[in-house]
């Protein structure tokens, strides 16, 4: 059963979805105003950053590691950024002790497809330009951030380009397609997405573009040469079957996929971690992931 501490949180996220959809706009006002008012910790340092055109911010605890985490934001492609994604990020930053970075990728629909696909890929190109080497970097994202993230990695192995070391992906989205099981077996479990709603969120991402495409839809993309994976899902979410989609391709390419099914949670239960202990540790065993990866990283360097 789903802890007390999602009780609330469930509520209100079947209140606002037995309402009308509000405009985009004051939708994202009021994901602003909802992240703006989490605790921040204060030992992180936090400072603006310029990937390549692509504004972003850059979260550190501690003395510089040579690290870094590049983090795609969620939002269903049209809301979030990396200021409303502060709290979050410097979660991360103390879990991990990587520069967190997140990138503020353009936002549909008045950017739509391949603007925010574009952005990651040159986000994920200037990291080396900011001194970080490539077996030093990770990259993540929750929701469609984990599809744009999924996406870049597949675009660099196409550029035969070096790979970061790591992907760490939360609540992924990446089949716009629909075709998994889970959306129709789970949508009375999941309070966070209406699967009615998916459609719409497909269009205002991708415009006229095909949602088989592999660029939209990275599940279906190249799988062999990912880099060791973390896909954390939570058992309620109707975008179970993309999470589980994925890790029976990278296992079947001969990859390293750890897929975590988190027993009760909903789509993106991390973000809720100043309240939700399974939050807390969902982000702990992400950054015992990095810190493994890096560190056989470093014993075979040496």
């Amino acid at each position: 059963m789903p802890p007390e501490q999602l009780a609330p949180i469930r509520a209100g996220l079947l209140a606002r979805r037995a309402a009308p959809p509000p405009p985009i706009d004051a939708r994202r006002a009021g994901f602003a105003a909802q992240m703006a008012a989490l605790p921040v910790d204060p030992e992180v340092v936090v400072e603006p950053l310029d990937l390549g055109g692509v504004p972003a911010e850059r979260s550190r605890h501690g003395e510089p590691s040579g690290r870094a985490l590049l983090w795609l934001h969620g939002g269903a492609f049209v809301l979030g950024s990396s200021q409303s994604y502060r709290p979050f990020a410097a979660r991360l930053a103390r879990a991990t002790g990587a520069d967190v970075i997140v990138a503020d990728y353009r936002l549909a629909p008045e950017h739509p497809f391949p603007a925010a696909f574009d952005d990651t890929r040159t986000a994920m190109d200037a990291l080396e330009a900011e001194g970080y080497a490539p077996g030093r970097i990770a990259i993540g994202g929750d929701s469609c951030g984990a599809n744009l993230a999924l996406g870049a990695l597949q675009g660099r192995m196409a550029r035969r380009a070096a790979l970061p070391s790591a992907l760490w992906l939360i609540s992924p989205y990446l089949d716009l397609t629909h075709s998994g099981a889970s959306i129709a077996a789970r949508a009375a479990a999941d309070p966070f997405i209406d699967p009615a709603g998916m459609p719409e969120t497909a269009r205002t991402y991708l415009g006229e573009l095909d949602p088989a495409d592999r660029r939209a839809s990275p599940l279906f993309g190249r799988a062999a040469g990912l880099p060791p994976t973390l896909i954390q899902v939570g058992s309620d979410e109707v975008l179970f079957d993309d999470a589980a989609r994925l890790r029976d391709r990278i296992v079947a390419a001969g990859g390293r996929a750890v897929f975590q099914e988190w027993a009760g949670m909903i789509h993106v239960w991390p973000l809720f971690a100043h309240v939700v202990d399974e939050g807390q540790w969902a982000i702990a065993q992400g950054a015992a992931f990095l810190g493994d990866v890096w560190a056989r990283d470093l014993a075979q360097a040496g």
